[in-house]
């Protein structure tokens, strides 16, 4: 599977746009909370692509499908990939069920925080839903990777719990766009941040 570059560049952008809409521009994040908005962002969009068109459904309701069985490990894939690229190796004898941690918030209300500013950075970079969907979980990697405070095993648990929640969840009505674009960018860095510097100015714990 190749990533183009316009996928690369809305992992930025999605990055940028949780620390700020589920941060609120905190400069600590916690990791469960991030890894999970990313992680459910990747499977709803997912879910989005397979094109289902069901009247009745409400938000928040179980959609078992065979399409998310075949496409959704491929976000694990994805997400498996980079970590290895980053150089986190994770140790298959230490996953396990009680490593998949749940986040707090409900599916539902974290979604509709991010999934409208999500719709705008994948129209920005000409992406289809799947795309996106797939530049969410390289996302969800790179925020396993900068989690200090959490096992690699654990982030990764925790990003396989929300993939399938979201590829198999029925996900709210995109709200009405502003006419003003929406601002997905984390607020600037304070005056004390070093310049030139390669680390975020944010960190999840």
């Amino acid at each position: 599977m190749e990533i183009t570059k316009n996928q690369n560049k809305a992992v930025d952008d999605i990055v940028e746009m949780v620390v700020s809409v589920i941060g609120k521009g905190s400069r600590e994040m916690d990791a469960t909370e991030a890894i999970s908005s990313t992680a459910r962002l990747a499977g709803s969009f997912l879910f989005r692509s397979f094109g289902f068109n069901v009247a009745d459904a409400k938000p928040g309701s179980a959609m078992l499908s065979e399409e998310a069985n075949t496409k959704g490990p491929q976000l694990v894939q994805i997400t498996h990939a980079v970590l290895q690229k980053f150089g986190v190796q994770i140790d298959n004898n230490k996953m396990s069920g009680s490593n998949r941690k749940r986040a707090e918030s409900n599916f539902v209300d974290a979604i509709a925080q991010v999934q409208g500013p999500a719709l705008e950075i994948m129209k920005k970079n000409d992406l289809s839903y799947e795309e996106m969907a797939q530049s969410a979980a390289i996302a969800t990697a790179f925020i396993i990777q900068q989690s200090v405070n959490i096992a690699p095993e654990e982030g990764f648990g925790t990003a396989i719990y929300h993939y399938i929640e979201g590829t198999k969840t029925f996900p709210p009505e995109f709200s009405v766009v502003s006419e003003k674009p929406t601002n997905t960018k984390a607020p600037a860095k304070e005056a004390t941040e070093p310049k030139g510097g390669s680390k975020p100015w944010w960190k999840f714990w």
